[in-house]
Protein backbone atom coordinates (compact mmCIF):
# COMPACT_ATOMS: atom_id res chain seq x y z
CA UNK A 1 0.00 0.00 0.00
CA UNK A 2 1.45 3.82 -1.37
CA UNK A 3 1.97 5.83 1.55
CA UNK A 4 0.55 9.25 0.91
CA UNK A 5 3.12 12.01 2.04
CA UNK A 6 1.00 14.95 3.44
CA UNK A 7 3.19 18.70 3.20
CA UNK A 8 1.84 20.86 5.78
CA UNK A 9 1.17 24.51 5.22
CA UNK A 10 4.59 25.63 6.98
CA UNK A 11 6.14 23.47 4.86
CA UNK A 12 4.39 24.59 1.43
CA UNK A 13 5.54 28.06 2.25
CA UNK A 14 9.01 27.01 3.24
CA UNK A 15 9.55 25.18 -0.27
CA UNK A 16 7.98 28.62 -1.79
CA UNK A 17 9.94 30.65 -0.36
CA UNK A 18 13.30 28.53 -0.99
CA UNK A 19 12.44 28.64 -4.67
CA UNK A 20 12.19 32.46 -4.93
CA UNK A 21 15.25 33.09 -2.60
CA UNK A 22 16.96 30.28 -5.55
CA UNK A 23 15.24 32.28 -7.97
CA UNK A 24 16.61 35.51 -6.45
CA UNK A 25 13.55 37.11 -6.07
CA UNK A 26 15.29 39.17 -3.97
CA UNK A 27 19.27 39.67 -3.63
CA UNK A 28 21.61 39.29 -0.77
CA UNK A 29 21.07 41.41 2.37
CA UNK A 30 17.59 43.05 0.56
CA UNK A 31 14.66 42.64 2.99
CA UNK A 32 12.31 39.82 2.76
CA UNK A 33 8.40 41.62 2.54
CA UNK A 34 6.23 42.29 5.72
CA UNK A 35 4.91 39.11 7.06
CA UNK A 36 1.30 40.15 6.25
CA UNK A 37 1.94 40.56 2.42
CA UNK A 38 4.08 37.39 2.45
CA UNK A 39 0.82 35.41 4.51
CA UNK A 40 -1.41 36.72 1.68
CA UNK A 41 0.94 35.83 -1.75
CA UNK A 42 1.38 32.74 -0.23
CA UNK A 43 -1.85 31.67 1.32
CA UNK A 44 -0.70 30.50 4.60
CA UNK A 45 -1.43 32.00 8.21
CA UNK A 46 0.87 33.89 10.43
CA UNK A 47 2.01 30.93 12.59
CA UNK A 48 2.63 28.62 9.42
CA UNK A 49 4.74 31.40 7.86
CA UNK A 50 6.74 32.49 10.76
CA UNK A 51 7.14 28.44 11.18
CA UNK A 52 8.97 28.68 7.50
CA UNK A 53 10.63 31.49 8.23
CA UNK A 54 12.76 29.96 11.40
CA UNK A 55 13.46 26.86 9.57
CA UNK A 56 15.01 29.20 6.65
CA UNK A 57 16.96 31.14 9.61
CA UNK A 58 18.25 28.05 11.17
CA UNK A 59 19.38 26.80 7.46
CA UNK A 60 21.24 30.01 7.18
CA UNK A 61 19.26 31.22 4.02
CA UNK A 62 18.32 34.43 5.63
CA UNK A 63 18.43 36.54 8.63
CA UNK A 64 16.50 38.37 11.15
CA UNK A 65 16.93 41.98 12.52
CA UNK A 66 15.73 43.00 16.04
CA UNK A 67 12.81 45.10 14.82
CA UNK A 68 13.77 45.33 11.34
CA UNK A 69 12.54 42.30 9.73
CA UNK A 70 14.22 39.93 7.39
CA UNK A 71 16.48 39.58 5.36
CA UNK A 72 18.34 37.27 3.05
CA UNK A 73 21.79 36.13 4.14
CA UNK A 74 24.88 37.67 2.75
CA UNK A 75 27.52 35.61 0.93
CA UNK A 76 29.24 34.34 4.45
CA UNK A 77 32.75 35.28 5.81
CA UNK A 78 35.12 32.37 5.10
CA UNK A 79 37.32 32.05 8.38
CA UNK A 80 40.34 29.64 9.17
CA UNK A 81 40.09 29.80 13.17
CA UNK A 82 43.22 27.68 13.39
CA UNK A 83 44.84 30.58 11.07
CA UNK A 84 46.40 33.60 12.92
CA UNK A 85 45.69 35.77 10.24
CA UNK A 86 43.43 38.43 11.61
CA UNK A 87 39.82 39.83 10.48
CA UNK A 88 41.32 42.88 8.95
CA UNK A 89 43.38 41.21 6.55
CA UNK A 90 41.16 38.63 5.74
CA UNK A 91 38.14 40.63 5.92
CA UNK A 92 39.93 43.02 3.49
CA UNK A 93 40.50 40.15 0.96
CA UNK A 94 36.51 39.60 1.01
CA UNK A 95 34.92 42.32 1.17
CA UNK A 96 34.64 46.07 2.91
CA UNK A 97 35.66 44.91 6.55
CA UNK A 98 34.91 47.11 9.58
CA UNK A 99 35.63 46.58 13.32
CA UNK A 100 35.16 48.53 16.23
CA UNK A 101 36.57 47.47 19.87
CA UNK A 102 34.58 49.10 22.34
CA UNK A 103 36.65 48.31 25.58
CA UNK A 104 39.86 48.13 26.27
CA UNK A 105 40.53 48.11 29.60
CA UNK A 106 42.76 46.16 32.67
CA UNK A 107 40.95 43.49 34.86
CA UNK A 108 41.86 41.80 37.56
CA UNK A 109 41.71 37.41 36.49
CA UNK A 110 38.73 36.36 38.95
CA UNK A 111 38.70 32.50 39.92
CA UNK A 112 37.58 31.28 36.79
CA UNK A 113 40.07 33.64 34.30
CA UNK A 114 42.61 32.36 36.47
CA UNK A 115 42.34 28.81 36.43
CA UNK A 116 42.67 29.27 32.35
CA UNK A 117 45.60 31.21 31.99
CA UNK A 118 47.39 29.18 35.05
CA UNK A 119 47.54 32.33 36.97
CA UNK A 120 46.82 33.71 40.87
CA UNK A 121 43.56 35.43 41.03
CA UNK A 122 43.82 39.05 40.94
CA UNK A 123 46.46 38.72 38.40
CA UNK A 124 46.39 41.42 35.66
CA UNK A 125 44.86 40.81 32.40
CA UNK A 126 43.87 42.90 29.11
CA UNK A 127 40.47 42.86 27.89
CA UNK A 128 39.74 44.00 24.40
CA UNK A 129 35.47 43.44 23.26
CA UNK A 130 34.32 44.72 20.40
CA UNK A 131 32.62 43.40 16.82
CA UNK A 132 33.17 42.93 13.12
CA UNK A 133 31.73 43.40 9.73
CA UNK A 134 31.42 42.30 6.33
CA UNK A 135 29.73 44.29 3.90
CA UNK A 136 28.26 46.68 6.90
CA UNK A 137 26.79 43.40 8.31
CA UNK A 138 28.13 42.99 11.75
CA UNK A 139 28.99 39.91 11.61
CA UNK A 140 30.52 38.97 15.58
CA UNK A 141 31.27 39.69 18.84
CA UNK A 142 34.86 39.39 19.97
CA UNK A 143 35.67 38.78 23.92
CA UNK A 144 39.61 38.69 23.65
CA UNK A 145 41.86 38.31 27.21
CA UNK A 146 45.62 39.15 27.40
CA UNK A 147 48.06 37.08 30.10
CA UNK A 148 49.89 40.74 31.39
CA UNK A 149 51.73 38.51 33.77
CA UNK A 150 53.23 37.17 30.48
CA UNK A 151 54.22 40.81 29.08
CA UNK A 152 53.09 43.48 31.24
CA UNK A 153 53.25 46.22 28.73
CA UNK A 154 50.79 44.54 25.83
CA UNK A 155 48.47 47.51 26.46
CA UNK A 156 50.19 50.21 25.62
CA UNK A 157 52.07 47.78 22.78
CA UNK A 158 48.45 47.36 20.77
CA UNK A 159 48.61 50.27 18.91
CA UNK A 160 45.69 48.98 16.37
CA UNK A 161 47.69 46.31 15.01
CA UNK A 162 46.56 42.48 15.40
CA UNK A 163 47.19 40.27 18.25
CA UNK A 164 49.31 38.46 16.87
CA UNK A 165 51.07 41.22 15.02
CA UNK A 166 52.28 42.52 18.45
CA UNK A 167 53.70 38.92 20.15
CA UNK A 168 55.76 38.80 17.04
CA UNK A 169 56.78 41.94 16.78
CA UNK A 170 57.31 43.26 20.45
CA UNK A 171 57.78 40.04 21.93
CA UNK A 172 59.64 37.83 19.60
CA UNK A 173 56.76 35.52 20.18
CA UNK A 174 55.08 33.24 17.87
CA UNK A 175 51.47 32.36 19.04
CA UNK A 176 50.94 28.56 18.83
CA UNK A 177 46.92 27.30 18.55
CA UNK A 178 46.86 24.77 21.67
CA UNK A 179 43.28 24.35 22.04
CA UNK A 180 39.73 25.29 19.62
CA UNK A 181 36.29 24.85 20.21
CA UNK A 182 33.52 25.40 18.19
CA UNK A 183 29.95 24.86 19.76
CA UNK A 184 26.22 26.12 18.41
CA UNK A 185 24.90 28.65 20.42
CA UNK A 186 21.55 30.53 20.99
CA UNK A 187 22.53 34.18 20.78
CA UNK A 188 21.78 36.63 23.72
CA UNK A 189 22.52 39.62 26.29
CA UNK A 190 25.37 41.89 24.67
CA UNK A 191 26.80 39.74 21.96
CA UNK A 192 22.83 40.01 20.43
CA UNK A 193 22.47 43.23 21.04
CA UNK A 194 25.39 44.34 19.23
CA UNK A 195 24.71 41.91 16.19
CA UNK A 196 21.35 43.62 15.78
CA UNK A 197 19.37 39.88 16.00
CA UNK A 198 16.10 38.65 18.28
CA UNK A 199 16.73 37.07 21.02
CA UNK A 200 17.51 33.18 20.49
CA UNK A 201 18.80 33.89 16.74
CA UNK A 202 21.18 30.79 16.02
CA UNK A 203 24.76 31.60 16.31
CA UNK A 204 28.41 29.60 16.56
CA UNK A 205 30.47 30.47 19.66
CA UNK A 206 34.04 29.81 18.85
CA UNK A 207 36.81 29.88 21.67
CA UNK A 208 40.64 29.54 20.95
CA UNK A 209 43.40 29.72 22.79
CA UNK A 210 46.68 30.23 22.39
CA UNK A 211 50.61 29.51 23.87
CA UNK A 212 54.09 30.33 23.83
CA UNK A 213 56.81 27.93 22.61
CA UNK A 214 56.56 26.85 26.13
CA UNK A 215 52.98 26.02 26.62
CA UNK A 216 52.46 29.27 28.93
CA UNK A 217 48.86 30.49 28.02
CA UNK A 218 49.27 34.15 26.12
CA UNK A 219 45.49 34.99 24.88
CA UNK A 220 41.78 32.91 25.23
CA UNK A 221 39.88 34.71 22.16
CA UNK A 222 36.06 34.15 22.56
CA UNK A 223 34.08 35.10 19.48
CA UNK A 224 29.97 34.88 19.11
CA UNK A 225 29.32 34.42 15.27
CA UNK A 226 26.18 34.93 13.61
CA UNK A 227 25.11 31.49 12.23
CA UNK A 228 24.40 32.71 8.76
CA UNK A 229 27.32 34.80 8.19
CA UNK A 230 30.46 32.83 8.65
CA UNK A 231 31.71 29.46 6.91
CA UNK A 232 34.58 27.50 8.47
CA UNK A 233 37.57 26.75 6.30
CA UNK A 234 39.99 24.81 8.28
CA UNK A 235 43.37 24.48 7.45
CA UNK A 236 45.65 21.26 8.03
CA UNK A 237 48.66 21.98 7.59
CA UNK A 238 48.22 24.89 10.38
CA UNK A 239 47.37 21.75 12.19
CA UNK A 240 51.47 20.31 11.97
Amino acid sequence: METKVTTTSAGSARQALQQALKERCWQAGEKLPPERELCASLGVKRMSLRQALLALENEGAIFRLDRRGWFVAQPRYVYDPLSHVSFKRAGCEQGDASWQDLEQQMIAADVEQAADFGIDRGDPLFRVFGWGALNGHRLFVHDVLINCVAAPVYPARLDGRSFTEVWEQEFDIRPKLAHLMVRPVRLEGSAQQLLGCTSGAPGLYIKRVKTDEKGQILQIDREFWRFEGLELHLSPEAIR
